[in-house]
């Protein structure tokens, strides 16, 4: 069996997705070692991996890189990674050649494992959990600003600095974000993906990954008789401190009509929200797979993995998203028509309650979901994954021996 690495950014909904993944290679008899922030390391343990820790991004002089990165933020992290790439990549090239994979198994956002795999001649497998344009992370002028003009050539000469030690030639950070690895497992189905076509075979749309659980009742006692609107509420784990937007949910859903579970994250401080409706249960997380097939409309972020379990359950959404990637994937799932786009800075307790009420029960959009439920079953998820990534490792060691 092989030894497989895998590389992450340090955010949970980059993360969700590739644990169950995990847990089916060690499982098929594989040895996984996981290379990601020190916070996530009981996570990926629990999966069955060993860990590795991978050292925080730095800022680029002058630029912030926060917790919850907005969209400016996002297109400054390749050249973050790749100024920072020189500190970096030497501890990870002599850690695998120490680890010896047969494989290396990366985020396609993440500059480090690629340079790692290149001189270190890995063969390589990507994974997207998020929705983005066929080869949109383009870093080619002209740029923005001066100051990121001379971030760009900065970053290419430490770049070819650091493969010159390896007395390799020099690779530019454009053309290193541009390379396509020969199999990249996409965490989405190829029907909801924004302008798919321009995606080749060495894409594999394998949809939402996650384990069922025991199924768990919905949390509200349920009378003779009584079965109210059931919704839920999330923005997900990096963008949910938002106390105003939660307000407007505790306004806009009336305990006569709705029962309404909430999850607000860690940061909101609870007292902030009081009080609390009767028909409200508000929690800094819950288990969003045991909730949604409970659920009547789901009012979300839209993040890929959110959305992607919601049409795993034939649950329509109510879309509020507030970066790039969040407002791409909500806009292909209301031109299906499963679900409703809101401005986040324009929602309304009025304007949240009107949309859900029309999504709930509405036989039409129930009907499209699911036709829509059969093409996500019918996607593989993790076990596919797994497996294309053993058969990925079994064809490169039979055409390695072939070359021998």
């Amino acid at each position: 069996m092989a030894t497989i690495a895998f590389f992450n950014l340090p955010a949970r909904g980059h993360l969700n997705p590739t644990l169950p993944v995990v847990k089916e290679l060690v499982e098929l008899g594989h040895d996984v070692h996981y290379f990601i922030g020190g916070e996530y390391r009981e996570l990926v343990e629990d999966a069955g991996s060993m860990f590795h820790p991978l050292p925080s991004l730095n800022r680029p002089s002058g630029h912030s890189l926060s917790r919850a990165p907005d969209d400016k933020q996002i297109a400054l992290m390749p050249f973050a990674m790749g100024y920072q790439a020189p500190e970096v990549v030497p501890q990870l090239v002599a850690e695998l050649r120490t680890l010896k994979p047969e494989c290396l198994v990366y985020n396609t956002l993440s500059l480090w494992p690629r340079l790692a795999a290149h001189i270190l001649d890995v063969p390589t497998v990507g994974f997207r959990p998020y929705h983005g344009l066929r080869g949109h992370r383009s870093v080619s002028p002209p740029f923005g600003s001066g100051e990121i003009a001379n971030l760009a050539v900065a970053t290419d000469r430490r770049l070819a600095a650091l493969l010159s030690s390896y007395k390799m030639p020099p690779l530019a950070l454009a053309d290193l974000v541009s390379q396509t690895a020969d199999l990249t497992l996409m965490f989405i189905v190829k029907a909801l993906q924004h302008n798919a076509e321009a995606f080749d075979e060495r894409f594999l749309f394998i949809g939402p990954s996650f384990i069922n659980g025991e199924p768990e009742p919905w949390p509200f006692p349920n009378g003779p008789g009584k079965r109210l609107r059931r919704a839920y509420v999330s923005l997900g784990t990096m963008r949910n401190d938002d106390p105003a937007f939660y307000r407007a949910c505790l306004s806009a859903f009336s305990a006569d009509e709705w029962e309404v579970v909430m999850s607000v994250g860690e940061q909101v401080n609870m007292e902030t929200l009081a009080p609390i409706p009767e028909n409200f249960l508000v929690a800094g997380s819950v288990r969003q797979t045991s909730v949604l097939p409970h659920t009547d409309v789901f009012v979300t972020h839209g993040g890929l993995n959110s959305v992607m379990e919601s049409l795993r359950f034939g649950v329509p959404m109510v879309l509020v998203p507030s970066i790039r990637e969040q407002k791409l994937t909500a806009s292909r799932v209301q031109a299906l028509g499963f679900g409703i786009v809101l401005e986040r800075d324009a929602v309304t307790a009025a304007s949240l309650l009107h949309h859900a009420s029309s999504l709930a029960g509405n036989a039409t959009v129930i009907s499209r979901l699911r036709a829509m439920i059969g093409e996500v079953n019918a996607s593989g998820g993790y076990k596919r994954a797994a497996k294309a990534i053993a058969n990925y490792i079994t064809n490169q060691t039979i055409n390695l021996k072939d070359k021998n």
